[in-house]
């Protein structure tokens, strides 16, 4: 029995190094606190493909819209980024702070 749970915490967690590959990190610095966040972001699932009724910036595959709030203060931050096929940033907006 112990041996089908070991199996299913497996089936569901990633090792580290496939991990690597599939997370982008965002860095934000909050205009209010000055507290400095780090953001993992996963390719898989924090990601949206862009639509052409989306009207995107051009060439853009990927969008991300992050709402962000740290521990020091009860300030939200607001990103929203486009990216590429190949996750390259193409533009970037935020609200609330600034990126690092």
């Amino acid at each position: 029995m112990a041996n089908f749970f070991k199996n299913f915490k497996n089936f569901f967690s990633a090792s580290p190094s496939s991990l690597n590959g599939n997370l982008l990190k965002l860095k934000v610095k909050c205009k209010r606190c000055s507290e400095e966040i780090t953001i993992d972001l996963r390719k898989t699932s924090d990601f949206s493909r862009v639509y052409e009724e989306d009207n995107p910036p051009a060439k853009s595959a990927f969008f991300l819209r992050k709402e962000i709030l740290g521990n020091k203060c009860n300030n939200l931050i607001y990103v929203t980024e486009y990216f590429d096929e190949n996750f390259n940033l193409i533009s970037k907006e935020i609200e609330g702070g600034e990126f690092l």
